[in-house]
């Protein structure tokens, strides 16, 4: 005889109420076993939409922060083109720096640029004899300056008469909002 013959006769020979306990044993073990493995699938699932979300979570505050960080430029950038008045021009910006420079300034205008809402407003601008700090300086000051300076072309190099000091030509562009400039 076979084993499952063997548990067959042995089943058949129980008593009618014991056998319909064993089943009923059989059948709720079957149903705990399935509510198991499906709780602790969901579980699974709700770990891993957890796990997504909280990825998208960071995602999103670091987005939040670099918009905060590219809406203070901007409106650092917005304030610095209301600054600018129709009759500011680069040359008058350097002259404005603070910076005495003994050679003089010689100024020509560039052609007006606009690109992207904005008018470029530039000079080639030559400098003589300025020395190596006042250079710094200058290229300083127009970093910081209130109103938004473009450095384009910048060339310097050594005086012939004096080594010490230094030339500079410098293509300066100074922005300005397109509907002022118009």
């Amino acid at each position: 005889m076979s084993t499952i013959a063997a548990i067959k006769e042995r089943f058949n020979n129980l008593d009618h109420d014991l056998r319909r306990l064993l089943i009923i044993a059989c059948c709720l073990t079957a149903v705990l076993i399935t509510a198991y493995v499906m709780i602790f699938g969901h579980l699974k699932k709700l770990e891993i939409r957890k796990a997504s979300r909280e990825q998208t979570l960071t995602e999103m505050m670091i987005l939040k922060q670099r918009h905060r960080e590219a809406s203070v430029a901007a409106s650092r950038l917005t304030n610095r083109l209301t600054a600018v008045t129709t009759e500011d021009t680069p040359a008058l910006l350097i002259e404005q720096s603070g910076i005495n420079i003994r050679g003089g300034i010689q100024s020509k205008p560039l052609p007006r640029a606009e690109q992207d809402g904005l008018i470029e407003d530039g000079a080639e601008i030559t400098l003589n004899g300025l020395t190596s700090n006042e250079l710094v300086n200058l290229l300083h000051r127009l970093e910081q300056h209130q109103k938004p300076v473009v450095i384009r072309r910048f060339n310097a190099k050594t005086n012939f008469d004096d080594p010490s000091r230094i030339d500079l030509i410098i293509s300066l562009s100074l922005l300005r909002a397109a509907a002022e400039g118009r």
